[in-house]
């Protein structure tokens, strides 16, 4: 129990910090703040990443009870150290002066989602939040709780601005400052029920949250594991990870003849590791799926064609620079889906992008050309970084190509593989064509979070589409 002059001044300074960030317009509604604060304050918890060997705190976020009072919803992004490094941090909230060591229980990488409990289960957390299933109205006001910088349990006070545009992934775009430290953290109505969860901002009071349907999904996922693991267990099932064979097609077949059949990954893998790497290729099947079932329209580059899918997720742009002093003209296009899906730090995974140069210089001699832009892409990189004690090397086959439209192309094609997640590769590819003299087309893509089967289909479609008219 705390004080009445401890609680006059926690919610004294509840309004203040709405009122800095919106006006005294907001003062009044602050109250509402309030009551929603002092209804589920015990329920909201700091969650600290601790560094074993110093004991120091590695990160921090936040963490709020959802079910049976023992277990927390936060960002998959706050604890994702502990999935991959178990030995080397450990997961932990304070109540009362006690430090409470949490244990990992699900996690979705795709929605940036966790659900984490003590690792002695019987101790009770609090009151589990409601959850709000529907979306609010646009413009409603909504409440955002977190641990700003460390510098204590704070409410935002803020505005449901509807679902985030162009996002393969939902999100809901809060007009509320979301700063670092309150990841993980609930935002509810006015009713105190979760609409969503924070997760990051780009400043200027524009934040961004999980929808809570994707919580409720995952919960539900865990719950379900729970009872299928029960009902096993009854009837003396083991469990055992299967393995997934890839088919091949006979296009690609030929051209990743000479590639490893399986990436230097470790034989076993725990269940959480599995399950985050059949995340990640059921996240990057559904986008190219949809990719390439889509319409790709035809676009001119100068005396070249490309095709490119018309998803609105796809974010594309161009530019053309005419280069007097070389005698040279460019044209290049390119589309992105946006997102990445976050595993850990500096590694992230599960896009899709692609990109075209075309490249003229009719005054320049004959072999020139090629040469010029051998040189060019001769260092090209994909698009995304990962640690080396997470990725393998790229495995390259080189071929020359020639599609249905009679471009003839030199084709680099190169997988490598995710050290712990099997059957999970990024596939590279890059193409020049070499049967025009003073003019070439570059094209290139980059798919991350993929399988060996899905990277060939997005290979079989994408070797067809450039074209001389």
């Amino acid at each position: 129990m705390f004080s009445s002059q401890w609680w006059v001044w926690r919610s004294f300074t509840i309004v203040i910090f709405l009122w800095a960030f919106g006006g005294s317009a907001l003062v009044a509604a602050s109250n509402k703040a309030v009551d929603v604060y002092a209804a589920y304050e015990s329920s909201v918890y700091q969650v600290k990443i601790i560094e074993i060997a110093s004991g120091s705190q590695n990160s921090l976020g936040t963490g709020f009870v959802v079910m049976e009072g023992n277990v927390l919803a936060t960002n998959y992004h706050v604890i994702s150290a502990k999935v991959f490094e178990p030995e080397k941090y450990r997961i932990e909230i304070e109540r009362d002066n006690q430090k409470i060591v949490l244990d990992i229980l699900a996690v979705d990488v795709v929605s940036d989602l966790a659900i984490v409990a003590p690792v002695a289960s019987k101790i009770n957390l609090g009151k589990p939040f409601d959850l709000q299933l529907e979306l609010p109205e646009k413009g409603e006001t909504l409440y955002s709780l977190g641990n700003p910088h460390d510098l204590g349990m704070t409410v935002v006070e803020g505005t449901f601005n509807g679902l985030v545009e162009h996002r393969f992934t939902e999100q809901i775009h809060f007009s509320g400052p979301i700063n670092s430290g309150m990841s993980g953290g609930p935002v509810v109505s006015d009713e105190a029920r979760v609409v969503g969860v924070n997760v990051a901002t780009s400043g200027n009071q524009i934040g961004f949250l999980v929808p809570v349907k994707a919580l409720y999904q995952l919960i539900q996922r865990y719950q379900q594991y729970l009872q299928s693991k029960e009902q096993e267990a009854g009837q003396g099932h083991t469990y055992e990870a299967t393995k997934t064979l890839d088919s091949q097609t006979p296009i690609e077949a030929s051209l990743l003849a000479v590639l490893p059949t399986r990436a230097d990954f470790p034989d076993k893998t725990d269940a959480l590791l599995k399950s985050i790497g059949q995340q990640i290729t059921s996240h990057t099947t559904a986008m190219i799926d949809a990719a390439i079932d889509s319409h790709w329209s035809v676009n001119a580059m100068a005396e070249a064609t490309v095709k490119s899918s018309d998803l609105p997720w796809l974010e594309c742009w161009g530019d053309s620079n005419k280069n007097k002093k070389l005698k040279i003209n460019t044209i290049s296009r390119g589309c992105h889906s946006g997102s990445n899906v976050y595993l850990g730090a500096q590694f992230n995974s599960g896009f899709i992008e692609y990109e075209f140069l075309y490249f003229e210089a009719k005054l320049w001699p004959s072999y020139s050309a090629y040469q010029y832009l051998a040189r060019d892409t001769a260092n090209a990189m994909p698009a995304n970084r990962g640690p080396k004690k997470q990725l393998g090397a790229y495995q390259c086959v080189n071929r020359e190509v020639v599609n249905q439209y009679h471009v003839t192309s030199r084709v680099s094609y190169c997988l490598r593989g995710y050290k712990k997640f099997e059957n999970v590769y990024d596939a590279f590819y890059m193409a020049v064509s070499v049967d025009k003299e003073k003019q070439a087309v570059m094209s290139h893509f980059t798919l991350s979070g993929v399988t060996k089967d899905l990277a060939q289909r997005f290979l079989t479609h994408f070797l067809e589409v450039v074209a001389w008219p």
